[in-house]
């Protein structure tokens, strides 16, 4: 019974330490206002260069019959904005939020055309 209680015990520890390092982590595909501001930068696609360049990665055609490539597409909330190229035009105070759709995600949220992924900009609201 003792050997129970103290495995028991153990299993309890273990999980609330588990628990709350886990809850203080940032969703690897989200950078917030917070991280935003912090960044010390003053258009979005340099925030995205110094927090999370690899949102921003070419990877590669398609195929090898086609010349599309494999690249993220921007989104303004909910509507397609542009190429990569335009997100130095967004000033990195307007942005609340940048959620990254890598390619299976993104073609599930906005359409098979997308699986090169979409970078989206949630815009603050004053």
């Amino acid at each position: 019974m003792k050997r129970f209680i103290r495995l028991l015990l153990i299993f309890a520890v273990t999980g609330c330490a588990l628990h709350h390092t886990s809850t203080g982590a940032q969703h690897p595909n989200v950078i917030t206002f917070e991280e935003i501001d912090s960044s010390g930068e003053a258009n979005i696609y340099d925030v995205i260069v110094k927090l999370h360049a690899e949102y921003l990665r070419d990877r590669g055609p398609l195929s090898a019959v086609s010349s599309s490539r494999d690249i993220a597409v921007v989104f303004l909330n909910e509507q397609e904005y542009g190429a990569i190229g335009t997100l130095s035009s967004f000033q990195a105070h307007d942005i609340e939020e940048v959620h990254y759709f890598a390619g299976p995600d993104a073609v599930t949220k906005f359409g098979r055309r997308y699986g090169g992924g979409v970078i989206q900009l949630i815009t603050r609201v004053d």
